[in-house]
């Protein structure tokens, strides 16, 4: 199993699981038989009109990509249904710019080379990357399975009367849900391991919020943060 560690805004690292050369080749044939249906579709309704049909299907073939993953986080329906996603290497959100730079080399990747360039780049790549993708500095990673968490689950807390940690306002969501996950992981397995990654987590939070954890319980004040994040960012 392949992975890389991304670090957030915050310096905390968040680890992904990758998605393998197979969950790609497949997300891409699930987009070519999309592609393919929508332009027999519009060969049928507007054949008469050859260069509308042109038109048409050229700009979907053309843009498919770039627009899914602008417009949808990431994934075109093919990565949807494969449940993997494009994320940069920098702990933030793909930009625009981000997935025009991979846009535009999928055709040196992809389509001059009838894909065979993506795939050894991809398989031969330490981060699973085309070139597309090492130019963008971005890499497609699974979702996270059946451990995940959700932002929402962070409802079930128990309610807090007033705000203590005001600027925890400032992280990130995924700050936040690196850390719910850590917690889940540390109620479920308490081993060494995973109690020094929830103090390494809970001293970077608590330097960033400014608040000494000497005399705290570390597991109370994380679940503290996290339910003031939700009162204050949703």
């Amino acid at each position: 199993m392949n992975t890389i560690e991304i670090s957030t805004s915050h310096n905390i690292v968040v680890s992904f699981e990758l998605a393998t050369t197979i969950q790609r080749i497949l997300a891409w044939t699930i987009d070519g038989f999309i592609v393919l249906f929508y332009s027999f579709f519009v060969n049928i309704v507007v054949g008469g009109y050859m260069i509308l049909t042109y038109i048409l299907i050229f700009l979907v073939v053309s843009f498919y990509h770039f627009i899914f993953e602008v417009f949808n986080k990431g994934q075109s329906p093919g990565k949807m249904l494969l449940k993997i996603r494009v994320v940069t290497l920098h702990g933030r959100m793909p930009s625009v710019n981000d997935y025009f730079m991979r846009w535009i080399f999928r055709m040196v990747d992809i389509a001059f080379s009838l894909g065979m360039l993506a795939v050894m780049f991809i398989m031969s790549s330490k981060k699973n990357q085309r070139i597309g993708d090492i130019i963008s500095q971005t890499s497609v990673v699974k979702q996270r399975n059946e451990n995940a968490i959700t932002l929402q689950s962070i409802l079930n807390l128990d309610k807090a009367e007033e705000i203590l940690y005001p600027r925890i306002k400032e992280f990130s969501d995924e700050d936040m849900l690196l850390l719910k996950q850590s917690l889940l992981r540390f109620r479920q397995h308490p081993n060494d391991s995973i109690k020094e990654v929830l103090r390494e987590i809970s001293q970077k939070i608590a330097t960033e919020l400014d608040v000494d954890l000497r005399n705290q319980n570390r597991s109370k004040f994380l679940d503290r943060v996290l339910y003031e994040y939700i009162l204050l960012t949703r």
